[in-house]
């Protein structure tokens, strides 16, 4: 279905379409194990989302990437993910996303350390 979703979207030039197809599609991956293809996946939808200048968007996929790239080992690429999701929650002052981000910085930074 999502990937009808995202055939649809390109189709129609439907680029929020295409980003949420994209984020859909990453924690498809996500759920099955496919760390690449969701890293893929969330790049994309974070790709999208700037163009689109949506902060929301672009948040929800570092944090994807982030917690994707911490699987697959790639501990500094998580944190760079992980800072600029920091950075995007401080932007739109949300303590929810702040608080969530404080604790997956903790995680990563300590995965960085004891690698």
């Amino acid at each position: 279905m999502c990937r009808q979703t995202l055939q649809l979207s390109r189709q129609l030039s439907n680029r929020a379409l295409e980003a949420q197809a994209c984020y859909s599609l990453g924690n498809a991956y996500t759920l099955l194990g496919d760390y690449i293809q969701a890293i893929e996946y969330h790049a994309l939808h974070l790709k999208i989302a700037r163009e689109l200048s949506d902060c929301v968007g672009e948040c929800r996929a570092c944090w994807s990437l982030s917690n994707a790239h911490r699987a697959v080992g790639n501990s500094k690429q998580a944190l760079s993910y992980v800072l600029r999701h920091r950075d995007i929650c401080e932007q739109v002052s949300s303590l929810t996303l702040v608080c969530s981000m404080q604790l997956t910085l903790l995680s990563v930074r300590c995965s960085v350390v004891f690698r």
